[in-house]
């Protein structure tokens, strides 16, 4: 039935097109923006976030709801629980009692893991570094509370959602591979929302997507960063105009290099205010108004594992319940005794790290992670559009880059001059102009490919 209803999307003429994404937005209104999700996003407008110990008790009192939940509806949980005492699950620091959850034992174990049947759910998707889709049920009501959360986030930045038009950068399929028009973005009346196509956004089409997002005039930008800084790029390198300033760019899905931030930043003359959760469902982190990170001690639940990878239990999961699950992200936790001129006592993420995967091994065995590789400097902006880093073998990097026409000598020397500073004899690296990097086939960009890992 998808695939009938995807062929008559593609061969219909745009103006349908935009009639049936307003079909399918409103659709997915109701789940998203139903009566839960209202009274949820009150309440946080009413919830005490400059109370570290009310904060805390808030989140002992859902952990130990979520274990009890999992163990009685979870048939996999029951099972991984034998033998252990549940009731002595009371506090965070009782969670190193419980085992720790891997992606490969959701992996096998999905259909037990499910506490809700697939016609009862909202469902999401994530493929993950291994390319093997997982699906994770949620319960409509979880659904519509994560969405509140991510609306009151942009509330404390000054963006009301559903009042105000916001233009969103996505990976989904929405424009036909055949079609011919330079018209890349559909609407979707029912949240005010335009939607922009990341696919067919690159240098070439950049231009288009600014004069679009020109003549829109969004309250605020969100979606894949990757997209947005191609938009952002040409607008500074062409001095192009902006008869609008959003109120904040949101950017969702993908690690924000630090040369985005300062090119989108720098393009829409507004904060670019960073986040972090997951399509699995992973507790919220967000920047506040401040500049700084703060982990929601009221989604769920962030440990250091292995390896220095996050383990999460998510209070927003109860379909498809993650209690200890081993994510494949990493945050750098900030001082837990320093406080936010914000006013919140959520604790300080200094910094998302992302995959923890994201960085290449040097000849002696040093890690570089993205923090070093995506720095830049004026003149590797000024010939370089956009890069990316392939290992293969420890020692070994080969990096691939796009330049402007006619400076492609130019840009592969101030490449390496930047390579050679940071490896020294430290590591033998290859350099490629090609006409553009591709993104993954979930539509998402990687500035590293380790594929060592």
């Amino acid at each position: 039935m998808r695939q009938v209803q995807m062929r008559i999307y593609e061969n219909s003429p745009i103006f349908v097109q935009n009639l049936l994404t307003n079909a399918e937005g409103y659709r997915k209104h109701k789940n998203r923006c139903g009566p839960t999700y209202f009274k949820h996003l009150k309440n946080l407008e009413k919830r005490d976030y400059a109370n570290k110990e009310k904060l805390e008790a808030h989140q002992n009192r859902e952990l130990q709801q979520l274990v009890r939940y999992a163990a009685e509806h979870s048939h996999f949980y029951k099972e991984l629980y034998k033998g252990i005492d549940l009731s002595s699950i009371q506090t965070v620091n009782d969670l190193k009692k419980l085992p720790i959850v891997t992606k490969d034992l959701v992996r096998k174990n999905c259909e037990q893991l499910y506490t809700i049947p697939e016609s009862e759910a909202v469902v999401t998707m994530t493929s993950g570094t291994s390319g093997v889709p997982l699906k994770f049920l949620n319960t409509k009501e979880n659904f519509q509370k994560r969405n509140a959360h991510l609306d009151y986030f942009k509330l404390q930045h000054g963006v009301i959602s559903l009042e105000m038009k916001r233009a969103s950068f996505s990976p989904n399929k929405f424009i036909p591979p055949n079609q011919k028009a330079d018209v890349f973005w559909r609407d979707n009346t029912a949240a005010k929302q335009r939607l922009y196509s990341t696919y067919f956004c690159h240098s070439d089409t950049a231009r288009l997507f600014a004069a679009n997002l020109n003549s829109y005039k969004p309250a605020s930008i969100d979606g894949l960063p990757s997209a947005i800084y191609e938009v952002a790029r040409w607008i500074n390198r062409t001095g192009f105009k902006l008869s609008f300033r959003p109120i904040a760019v949101f950017p969702t899905s993908e690690t924000l290099y630090p040369h985005y931030r300062d090119e989108i930043e720098r393009a829409f003359n507004c904060p670019v205010r960073n986040q972090y959760s997951s399509s699995e469902g992973a507790p919220f982190i967000t920047e506040c108004t401040h500049g700084r990170l703060h982990y929601h001690l009221d989604t769920g639940v962030i440990e250091d594992g292995p390896d220095g990878t996050m383990l999460i239990t998510s209070f927003y999961t109860y379909g498809t319940p993650l209690i200890r699950y081993e994510i494949g992200d990493s945050v750098r936790m900030g001082n837990p005794n320093e406080t936010c001129p914000c006013g919140s006592a959520l604790p300080i993420v200094e910094q998302i790290q992302g995959r923890t995967n994201e960085y290449v091994l040097s000849k002696s065995g040093r890690r570089y992670s993205f923090t070093h590789l995506s720095t830049t400097n004026p003149r590797l902006v000024a010939h370089v559009r956009k890069m990316q880093y392939i290992q293969r073998r420890p020692g070994e990097v080969h990096a691939l880059i796009e330049a402007d026409s006619g400076k492609e000598s130019l840009a592969v020397a101030v490449m390496k001059e930047k390579l050679d500073y940071l490896f020294g004899d430290d590591m033998d690296v290859s350099i490629d102009v090609v006409p553009r990097i591709t993104s993954q086939e979930n539509g998402k960009f990687r500035l590293i490919i380790n594929e060592m890992v």
